[in-house]
């Protein structure tokens, strides 16, 4: 079940179309000090956010995989991905995966420890964390 209820619906900015939703997370993204390019959606059909929360959705036509090519990794991002948006941070993250050996693992949390920081910090939901570049994940 999405957790993208009438109520929150009332309350947020929603975006429609490829070109303006994908705009409007990357503009998302640089405001809340984290790198531009951690959503590589495409087809997006929908992004949804709620200012006083910090809550975002994005939905998207199809499920999608991309690889980050400076640090190596795939990660798959679902057709409904849900977050909240802090400064430096997104918390409880849902719909993305990312590509460890041979198995998929969520994502639960990714942050940045100050906006001057040059590190980002991607963790599961067992609490094991990775540590990556942030220009690794730029636009």
């Amino acid at each position: 079940m999405s957790p993208i209820t009438q109520e929150i619906r009332a309350t947020a900015e929603i975006f429609t179309g490829n070109e303006v939703c994908k705009e409007k997370a990357k503009s998302l993204l640089r405001e809340y000090c984290l790198p531009d390019g951690l959503l590589p959606v495409q087809d997006v059909e929908e992004l949804g956010f709620v200012k006083e929360t910090g809550f975002l959705w994005v939905k998207q036509k199809n499920e999608i995989t991309h690889k980050f090519e400076k640090v190596g990794s795939q990660v798959s991002y679902a057709t409904e991905i849900t977050s909240f948006f802090e400064k430096c941070k997104i918390k409880k993250l849902s719909g993305v995966k990312t590509k460890e050996m041979l198995i998929w693992i969520s994502l639960v949390e990714i942050f940045v420890k100050d906006p001057t920081s040059d590190k980002i910090t991607m963790k599961t939901p067992t609490g094991i964390s990775k540590t990556f570049s942030k220009e690794a994940f730029m636009a």
